[in-house]
């Protein structure tokens, strides 16, 4: 087989997603996670914006609210 025939060299990057307000973020957002104070099971993600505007975030496993 020659190079580049009939190959397929597809890769699907999944980016995480702000526990706040939902929004793809990003490789060199200023972002921050921590695994979930309460149950320690969810991995939460918080954006620059949802960190600087203290927007509440849920965690989807204990349904902790944390600021």
């Amino acid at each position: 087989m020659m190079f580049g025939e009939n190959l397929s060299m597809s890769s699907t990057i999944s980016l995480p997603t702000c526990s706040c307000c939902h929004r793809p973020i990003m490789p060199n957002d200023k972002c921050v996670k921590f695994n979930c104070p309460s149950c320690g099971v969810d991995l939460i993600w918080r954006c620059q914006s949802c960190r600087e505007a203290a927007r509440n975030y849920t965690c989807t496993s204990c349904n902790t609210i944390g600021p």
